[in-house]
């Protein structure tokens, strides 16, 4: 078995679910940069002794603080937090890991398996229904010949309207207008129509594991058929990640379950997107089927192997496996300029003063271009000081990184108070974290000249959304006397403004931690 197989076996062995996706925001994520990472160390003083290893091949020349390598189609940065530490007591720092689908690889197209799972409950009615028709329609004409993609429509159960077919000229039309009849029925069984999409790409992708997977799911409401709760649809999607499937779920309107969607896109590796006006699905189903067409790896794992006596403190945001002193944390497919990041926290023991190994990191992947597997690594080290005059402040990447997850925890948590009324108490969590943004955009000055206009822009997009959120999350008014009473113990439902913060909260947060 080929090495990167094994690897994203042993990957979904033990799953632990972050957050990861998508609220219509660029692909890559924020406080990406569209250019490679240049092979300078955090001050570009290249004379450093703590300067990082950079090659065109597959392994970091050096060990240090920082590293830069590719060996294909995905470059891989790895730093840590600290690059010096105190040899008496040492304390905890960070590894991350940056990832980037070449922009400019060649190669052959990869063969894709797209399948389109669509609400046709009768919530959709109106122009969600014809944007979201629409919308598919985009998609499948995105599709090369030679793909192949399904069609399944969902309400009290799920129909299959397309099923597996190979796209060509003659059936890409039959497939269109197939998806054009389809008729609104009754209420919602979300998971009823994603099993049927996993069941056809498991028939598409059949003897050919090279082949990029991709579910696209719509849905306005929340599931009342099938599976109903987040831990299900969580194992749901840690399902479709072990059959190679992302899934890119797509929330419209503000009636729809923004939980069970972050939970399918997060542990499947997808993008989780949260559309207010139905005329933006068009939009969103067309960079979908695009990403999928300019796909140059797939079955990527990264894996971090903590040198003796460094320990594990916490692994942000994602789904990993752990196997003693290695983490292996499966990242599915990248297609061309995309950008995923793994974030741990470690804990550095005491030792003498000089170079102390952290971590050793490899990535292995399949190259869709070249046909063929490819490995990357090397190994990050820190620097231990006797003088606290030594001491160098936290990576200026690391630290806008760090912050990206706490924003996204913060948002999160603010959902949770606003929705069972707690107004107050849910701007206050906000207002803490607007807070600490400010002192670390003030502490982010060690940043690379190539990288400060990206890292600035990311605290830019973090402050607007919690401003945002902290403007939304007022109190809600006194319930409609017209209006029903909720039940007993139940609050008064969110009026529309805030519902839609709270999905687009949802959104952001799970691409803040992307």
């Amino acid at each position: 078995m080929k090495s990167t197989h094994v690897g994203m076996l042993s990957a979904l062995g033990m799953l632990l679910v972050g957050g990861a996706v998508f609220a219509i925001t660029p692909a890559g994520g924020f406080g990406a940069t569209k250019e490679r990472p240049t092979a300078s160390s955090d001050t570009d003083d290249t004379d450093d002794d703590n300067r990082q290893g950079s090659t065109d091949g597959g392994n970091a020349t050096t060990e240090g603080a920082t590293f830069s390598v590719s060996n294909g189609p995905v470059l891989l940065d790895a730093r840590l937090g600290h690059s010096s530490l105190l040899a008496a007591a040492p304390d905890e720092t960070y590894v991350m890991l940056e990832l980037r689908g070449d922009e400019k690889a060649g190669g052959t197209p990869p063969v894709a398996a797209l399948s389109l799972v669509i609400d046709k409950s009768g919530s959709m009615r109106g122009t969600r229904f014809s944007n979201a028709i629409q919308a598919a329609v985009t998609a499948v004409q995105q599709l090369r010949d030679g793909d192949s993609v399904s069609v399944v429509a969902f309400d009290t159960r799920s129909e299959k309207v397309v099923p597996l077919t190979v796209v060509n000229p003659s059936t890409r039309q039959n497939v269109i207008q197939s998806i054009r009849n389809i008729q609104l029925g009754g209420d919602t069984c979300v998971s009823c129509g994603i099993e049927d999409g996993l069941a056809d790409l498991r028939t598409a992708t059949a003897g050919n594991n090279t082949m990029v997977q991709r579910m696209i799911l719509l849905s306005d409401g929340a599931a009342n058929n099938g599976i109903r709760d987040v831990p299900g649809f969580k194992g749901l999607g840690q399902r479709a990640l072990s059959q190679g499937v992302n899934i890119a779920a797509i929330g419209v309107d503000v009636d729809f379950d923004e939980k069970v969607l972050s939970a399918l896109a997060t542990s499947s590796n997808g993008r989780h997107y949260f559309v207010e006006n139905d005329v933006d699905l068009v939009r969103v189903f067309e960079q979908e089927a695009a990403s999928v067409g300019a796909s140059v790896a797939s079955n990527t794992v990264a894996e971090i192997e903590l040198a003796p006596g460094v320990e594990l403190v916490r692994v942000f945001d994602r789904q990993f496996s752990r196997a003693g002193s290695r983490l292996s944390v499966p990242l599915g497919t990248f297609a061309k300029g995309e950008v995923k990041t793994v974030l741990a926290k470690v804990r550095i023991p005491k030792g003498k003063p000089g170079s102390l190994s952290v971590a050793n990191v490899r990535l292995t992947y399949r190259d869709l271009g070249a046909e063929k597997d490819a490995t990357s690594s090397g190994k990050l080290a820190a620097l231990l000081v006797d003088d606290k005059d030594a001491l160098t402040p936290i990576d200026a990447i690391v630290l806008d990184r760090l912050q990206r997850s706490e924003t996204a925890t913060a948002l999160r948590e603010a959902n949770n108070l606003f929705s069972v009324g707690k107004a107050d108490e849910a701007r206050k969590r906000l207002e803490d974290q607007k807070t600490k943004l400010s002192a670390s955009r003030s502490a982010a000055t060690n940043a690379p000249a190539a990288r400060a206009g990206d890292i600035n822009k990311s605290f830019d997009k973090q402050e607007q959304e919690i401003s945002r959120s902290i403007d939304n999350f007022a109190t809600p008014p006194p319930p409609d006397a017209a209006a029903p009473a909720p039940p007993a113990g139940q609050p008064a439902p969110a009026p529309a403004k805030p519902k839609a913060q709270m999905k687009r909260n949802a959104a952001e947060a799970d691409a803040f931690g992307f």
